[in-house]
């Protein structure tokens, strides 16, 4: 036997790593190596073994794409339709799974889901029971894997670009007689042509491996890029290059293409394949891991930041991180920022934070409680006086809070407490960044940034006509919420460790540490003042304990309010008449006195209307 025999050259090239074929002039298979073969699919000893066969009327198909008609042999909506699928909507390069029963219309509906392409999800999943099988289908389009789950046998196909998997179960026994797997373009088994009926081989351990000697190259390969390259080299085009990037069959491959001469005339091309695709994968995983560290690091980044930023306002739960985060964006702008909550939640040092982290920081930050301040007194505390401007006024007059802010920021706390008579001019100030000091002629021009803050809802005092629809959109251009403690109890425990040493320091005591019992107490209990009640509770129970431990006799918490609230009890009639009129008067104050307006809003008759008024003396 010589060394030319086929048998050697079968074994020369099976012993390769690489994968080779070798095509004719006419593009036919003369040689096609064991690599090749293991690379495209063709040679498949799957786990689970099935008989060869074809689709029956009646069987069960489960099918999951990650993109319609790219790899699976052009299947539609129209294909689709066989297993009961009639949706106009399902277009080219969708995604989708679906479950039906191979033509035979009515026998059970079928169940289906679709992305449309382009899509950002990371995932599309159906679970359902079909015919009393448990299915589960998952196409995960970020580790780009499809499985389909039959009862506990599941089948994968991973992928690089686009796949189309198949699992179908016998009509009768509903048991498994095909599923998908690599190389079915090879082996003409896409999903297209099996619902067409085309016989598929078995597979599984010592199964027939199909021969792809003599057979064209376009009856192994869909007619790509470089398939049809290498049947025009054959030809006798001169094309020929070395570990070039293609893709075959949705495989990406290292190929290099060389024409085959005898005699200086084109006999047929060679092709060497070197899989990349685990190659690729890797890369794929490595970029993940990246992204996932980069991600972890910015978050990390982040949080420090916030903590670094906002030392002073402790908590990790998501809604005191969120916060953090509005003002941290709340610092960086110029927009005047209005803080919401209840009181004792921290609005003030909150607002000191955002002035802190601003360009502003070395710029005068103002703190006017503007509900500590009479009212009689509070326009000149803002505003400031001229000498002489009312009986007890300075000689010399005095600057008001806007004037000693400019250039900086102006925290006004309770602003929901401001009458509305100084509403007006508070609002000037905003839009015209200008004002008069009480008794004053001269004109002063300021440049300062707002924050704001209230326990109180602006929108009811609007309606209550107490508070300026104006002034209110003014002020709430950044709006920030914070939480009230018994709705992010997860921070309690860094609060504990904050404020407790804080309150030793400043009593003058050793450092404490709190029991259990103690924390639990703190725990079970509402907090209706917060923070500030929290370190008022700490701070007695300090000066209380004689040790270093804080029992839970030391934590003096009120009762309940359920159990310490008594309850008035009025007449229905009178509750009733006291509502209508409550709802009548803040009608009114919405709509600033029009009384047409008013009872068109409220749906009552003009005669009805103005009884009611003269009923409850409305003014």
């Amino acid at each position: 036997m010589s060394l030319n025999s086929e048998s050697y050259v079968k074994m020369f090239t099976d012993m390769m790593s690489e994968g080779f074929i070798v095509i004719d002039n006419e593009g036919k298979i003369q040689i096609y190596n064991n690599k090749a073969k293991e690379i495209f699919g063709i040679s498949y000893d799957g786990q689970i073994n099935h008989d060869k066969g074809k689709i029956n009327i009646g069987d069960i198909v489960i099918i999951g794409d990650n993109s319609i008609g790219q790899d699976d042999g052009k299947m539609d909506s129209d294909s689709l339709k066989s297993l009961g699928v009639k949706d106009n909507n399902i277009d080219m390069r969708d995604s989708i799974i679906a479950i039906g029963v191979f033509g035979k219309d009515g026998m059970a509906n079928p169940v289906f889901k679709t992305l449309k392409n382009g899509h950002k999800e990371d995932v599309l999943k159906l679970k359902t029971s079909y015919l009393e099988v448990d299915i589960e289908v998952e196409i995960d389009f970020v580790n780009k894997i499809i499985s389909i789950k039959v009862r506990d046998e599941e089948f994968t196909l991973n992928y690089i670009n686009a796949i189309g998997h198949m699992v179908v179960l016998d009509g009768v026994t509903k048991q498994m007689k095909f599923y998908q797997s690599h190389g079915y373009t090879a082996r003409g088994e896409s999903i297209n042509d099996i619902l067409k009926g085309k016989e598929y081989r078995a597979k599984g351990k010592n199964t027939e491996t199909l021969d792809v000697i003599g057979k064209n190259i376009f009856e192994i390969h869909k007619s790509d890029n470089i398939i049809q390259q290498f049947f025009n080299v054959a030809k006798g085009e001169d094309i020929s290059y070395i570990d070039k990037f293609e893709e075959i069959n949705g495989y990406p491959t290292m190929c290099t293409l060389l024409p085959v001469e005898d005699q200086k005339q084109r006999i047929g091309a060679a092709l060497k394949v070197e899989d990349i695709s685990e190659i690729k994968k890797i890369i794929m995983e490595r970029d993940n891991a990246i992204n996932q560290l980069e991600k972890a690091e910015s978050q990390l980044k982040e949080e420090k930041a916030l903590n670094k930023a906002f030392p002073n306002f402790v908590g990790d739960s998501e809604q005191i991180e969120y916060v953090k985060r509005m003002a941290l964006k709340a610092s960086k702008t110029n927009s005047n920022v209005l803080i919401l909550g209840e009181s004792g939640t921290g609005k003030t040092i909150l607002a000191q934070a955002i002035h802190q982290n601003s360009k502003l920081k070395d710029k005068p930050f103002i703190h006017v409680n503007c509900g500590a301040i009479p009212e009689t007194l509070l326009e000149s505390e803002l505003f400031g006086y001229e000498k002489g401007a009312f009986t007890g006024a300075r000689s010399e007059g005095k600057k008001g809070f806007f004037e000693i802010a400019n250039g900086g920021t102006i925290f006004l706390d309770e602003i929901g407490d401001i009458s509305t008579n100084l509403q007006v001019k508070l609002l000037q100030v905003i839009q015209e960044k200008s004002f008069y000091r009480v008794g004053g002629t001269e004109k002063i021009t300021v440049n300062i940034r707002i924050i704001a803050a209230t326990n109180k809802n602006l929108e009811d005092e609007m309606i209550k006509g107490s508070f300026r629809e104006d002034l209110y959109y003014r002020i709430n251009v950044f709006p920030i919420w914070i939480p009230p403690l018994r709705e992010r109890k997860q921070d309690m425990n860094a609060l504990i460790e904050l404020v407790l040493p804080k309150i030793c320091n400043e009593i003058g005591c050793k450092s404490k540490r709190i029991s259990s019992e103690a924390i639990n107490l703190i725990l079970n209990y509402d907090w209706p003042g917060n923070v500030r009640e929290l370190e008022n509770i700490l701070e007695r129970a300090v000066n209380l304990a004689e040790g270093n431990n804080i029992l839970s006799k030391h934590i003096a918490l009120k009762l309940n309010k359920k159990e310490n609230k008594s309850v008035d009890i009025v007449p229905l009639k009178e509750y009733l008449e006291g509502y209508e009129k409550s709802i009548i008067e803040r009608t009114l104050s919405f709509y600033r006195g029009d009384k047409k307006r008013a009872m068109e809003a409220l749906k009552i008759s003009k005669t009805t209307f103005y009884e009611k008024i003269k009923k409850y003396n409305i003014e």
